[in-house]
């Protein structure tokens, strides 16, 4: 079994801890690809050896809500998005004039009607008043969530804000530990974690968060790479939600199916991707498992 090692040119290690960070990147290879190795000789999807409560998971699109996209191409990348089986929607907020947030918010919802979910993720570009001020503004759009309205190390901020408003508070993509989340859970500064496989050090810190996060009675919604989360999500004990991204599909030969507003758990072995001949292009090293 042959596993190759592909850094794309956009990959950004720059956080708190730059060199700790590409080290957990780096470990976070091997173990996805180790369960990934154990599923396929199991001959199973990797959802059903973790023990997946379901077969497809709800699904919700970032990628046409930028904040540099016009309104219009965001209400019709939204609708695209609806039409191909993606059912919920998340825009981008964060502009110098809140105001401009709230009417680019509101034409959405009016476009969607109210029956769509739709969240929205502030890149931690607030403090701690004006996402008060936010969150108490659009409480009347039912929002799904509120996504990364403070610094991501803002637990206490976090945990105010969940306390203060209805519409529920997600957050954690950042975070690049368990014991980081451990402090987010700690505090309840977040109704829904958002956890990113790769980030923390592979599937097997994930799973061990994960547990603590049921256990907290918090809703899961992992941040990015569908491929591995499809499977992570559909074994989690309550209904969670998998971020719908396409950014990644030059990697892979296979697709992942939307339907019905969720995402089909593929039956193929493992995660179920083998990778495509552009990929193998942008391979810097490859290492081989199995063999004496």
């Amino acid at each position: 079994m042959t596993y190759e090692f592909v850094r794309r040119p956009s990959e950004d290690l720059h956080g708190p801890h730059p060199p700790r960070l590409a080290l957990l990147r780096a470990l976070a290879a091997v173990d996805v690809a180790l369960w990934d190795l154990k599923a396929k000789r199991a001959g199973l999807p990797l959802a059903k050896l973790l023990g997946a409560y379901r077969d497809s998971v709800r699904t919700y699109n970032t990628s046409g809500g930028f904040l540099h996209a016009p309104i219009e191409e965001v209400k019709a990348r939204a609708s695209q998005s609806l039409a191909d089986g993606i059912g919920g929607i998340k825009i981008k907020v964060g502009q110098p004039d809140m105001k401009e947030d709230l009417r680019r918010l509101a034409a959405v919802r009016e476009h969607l009607g109210d029956d769509v979910p739709l969240m929205v993720d502030a890149n931690q570009q607030w403090d701690r008043a004006s996402a008060l001020r936010f969150g108490r503004a659009v409480e009347d759009l039912g929002l799904v969530w509120i996504e990364e309205p403070l610094d991501a190390y803002d637990a206490e901020g976090h945990a105010q804000l969940a306390a203060a408003l209805d519409t529920p508070i997600a957050t954690g993509e950042m975070l690049s530990s368990v014991a980081e989340h451990v402090r987010l859970i700690e505090a309840r500064a977040a109704d829904i974690i958002q956890p990113d496989a790769p980030r923390v050090g592979g599937i097997t810190p994930f799973l061990r968060l994960a547990t603590l996060a049921d256990h907290a009675g918090l809703q899961l919604a992992p941040h990015f790479a569908m491929e591995i989360h499809l499977h992570l999500a559909a074994a989690y004990p309550r209904e969670p939600w998998v971020e719908h991204f396409e950014w990644l599909n030059p990697l892979f030969e296979e697709r992942l199916e939307t339907r019905d507003g969720r995402m089909i758990v593929p039956d193929r072995p493992g995660l179920g991707f083998t990778l495509s001949e552009q990929c193998r292009k942008w391979t810097v090293d490859s290492v081989e498992f199995g063999r004496a």
